[in-house]
């Protein structure tokens, strides 16, 4: 058996891309969420894709939400979940996503939130029961995660292949 060149190995590996996010509750502990602005019935966690010159992925996280919400989140690293999420013909790639707790936001920091228009048209904070109703099956099954993982304050993982037959249907979220 002979050793590749490292540039020749790399390129047998599978691809993937990353994200990273902040998970944030009221005092209640009810979950916080983003409206997309390219997709009203879609919610979002404060959060993106790590890109060329964040550091880890925390600092995506960190970053991100700045971008998104001003706010400037200056917490430790305290990682919740990691989600894989499987490649399918709408996203060739499988994607890694680390959700890092954001911890509770008071009514004052909620109401300082501003958005990026481009990016999100609105915030609500809403009970797991109220999420379940509004979410799509998928996204209400990470946070629920997220919610179950910071209740019990054990990181999780939640794996997820792309659909059979729903490949090209998949949507990409964060």
């Amino acid at each position: 058996m002979s050793w590749l060149p490292v540039e020749e190995y790399v390129q047998t590996l599978p691809h993937a891309t990353m994200y990273a996010a902040l998970y944030f509750t009221d005092r209640e502990g009810n979950p916080f969420a983003l409206r997309s602005a390219q997709k009203a019935e879609a919610w979002q966690l404060p959060g993106g894709n790590v890109e060329h010159g964040d550091a880890t992925p925390f600092a995506a996280a960190v970053r991100e939400c700045l971008e998104e919400t001003g706010i400037a989140f200056a917490g430790a690293p305290a990682l919740l979940l990691t989600h894989f999420l499987g490649p399918g013909s709408g996203w060739p790639c499988a994607k890694v996503g680390f959700v890092f707790d954001g911890g509770v936001l008071t009514p004052e920091e909620l109401d300082a939130i501003v958005l990026d228009p481009a990016e999100h048209s609105g915030w609500r904070v809403r009970t797991l029961r109220e999420w379940q109703k509004v979410m799509s099956p998928r996204l209400f099954a990470r946070t629920a995660a997220l919610a179950e993982a910071r209740r019990t304050r054990r990181a999780t993982l939640l794996c997820e292949a792309a659909p059979p037959g729903q490949e090209s249907s998949r949507t990409v979220a964060r």
